[in-house]
């Protein structure tokens, strides 16, 4: 008689404006969960994902959420891609004692014993993203983003860090999520000629697309004018025209392009399952590794109980498709390598940047002075 299944949630927005970003996440689970369970499970126990739309409504998080947990009875859940979603699920796993795993790139400044954050915090991206940015580009910048928590939350982070480092900023703007191509047509026509020498980009899901499809029809080179983003990877890449992708950079801890031998089965693996045309990013690979890690922890505590996998997690180590992952004992954050990737034509990001040593999580930037010059190795 096989034994009953391990439910987990997966909690993304299916729908609404930052569907495809939170689709990229899905998809990385439903391959991690499709594996192991191909291998026999977790001890003969198959993985069981509820999947929940909660449509791009803060509220809805909070209340699936509270349904995944309750209803049915899966105290894990993968979920959560902007900090707002993130916020409004964190008091309901912790009131019922679940556990999350937050997947996405973040602003920091937040811990919780029952989150598992594998995606990067300032620390790890924002900072080399700045030093790379005034070796190579120059000391002007406008700062472009979406109306959200994480872009307000970055950019104040970098002006903290870029007036203590000699840069300045050109522009500082947020749009609403759904604006269209013309609306960054606007603001882009705000930078005069030589006006900035990078823009630093926090604009998400959809409306990455307008962004960069407006930076070209407004003739714009990102050769010249390089968009540096902490939030397009290659699922918004592969959706913008081809000849409005090239010379653009974005950073982050993982792409398709890392030649890596798990990296490289883990693209394979991707291509076979959802089609050759679409590339895995770091959405997909977080999600994908943080399966598989919580996996490991089962195996390790003998049980899915919260407390008992908790320990488990507390300074676990994944040989994942972008290197070894840590989970840190004192922060729940995930250590990470950073990499900087310039845009292709074709949809896949040219490494052109890896960072010398996997940065430890720092999410109260409590280890930072303000300065960011020179501190960084090639």
């Amino acid at each position: 008689m096989s034994r009953p299944g391990l439910r987990i949630g997966v909690l993304f927005s299916q729908s609404g404006p930052m569907a495809m970003t939170e689709n990229a996440h899905i998809k990385g689970i439903l391959l991690a969960c499709e594996e192991i369970n191909g291998g026999g499970g977790i001890a003969g126990r198959m993985i069981d994902p509820i999947i929940l739309d909660p449509a791009g409504s803060d509220a809805r998080y909070a209340a699936l959420a509270t349904e995944l947990l309750l209803k049915h009875r899966a105290n894990v859940i993968f979920g959560a891609c902007l900090s707002t979603s993130r916020k409004a699920v964190l008091p309901v796993v912790e009131r019922f004692n679940g556990i999350l795993f937050y997947p996405s790139v973040y602003g920091g400044f937040e811990y919780s014993p029952n989150v598992v954050y594998g995606g990067a915090v300032p620390n790890q991206v924002v900072l080399p993203l700045l030093e790379y940015l005034l070796q190579n580009r120059g000391k002007r910048f406008a700062l472009i983003g979406s109306d959200t928590l994480y872009a307000r939350e970055v950019n104040r982070i970098v002006m903290e860090f870029l007036a203590e480092s000699g840069g300045e900023i050109a522009l500082e703007t947020y749009a609403p999520l759904g604006a269209t191509e013309g609306h960054f047509g606007v603001i882009l026509s705000r930078l005069s000629d030589g006006g900035a020498d990078a823009i630093i980009s926090t604009v998400v899901g959809e409306d990455s697309i307008s962004l960069y499809n407006a930076f070209s029809a407004a003739g714009l080179n990102g050769e010249r004018l390089p968009i540096a983003s902490l939030t397009t990877t290659e699922s918004e890449l592969g959706r913008i025209r081809p000849e409005a992708r090239v010379g653009h950079i974005s950073v982050t801890s993982y792409f398709s392009t890392l030649p890596l031998p798990a990296s490289v089965s883990f693209r394979s693996a991707f291509h076979q399952r959802f089609g050759s045309g679409e590339e895995p990013g770091v959405y997909s690979q977080v999600c994908y590794s943080q399966v598989h890690m919580f996996a490991d922890a089962v195996r390790q505590a003998g049980s899915d109980e919260t407390d008992t996998l908790l320990s488990a997690l507390s300074g676990a180590v994944l040989k994942g498709p972008a290197g070894d992952l840590f989970l840190d004992t004192d922060t729940n954050h995930a250590s990470l390598r950073p990499l900087i990737g310039k845009a292709a034509a074709d949809g896949t990001f040219e490494i052109i940047w890896r960072g010398a040593n996997v940065i430890r999580p720092d999410p109260y930037l409590v280890g930072y002075d303000r300065s960011v010059a020179g501190r960084m190795t090639a």
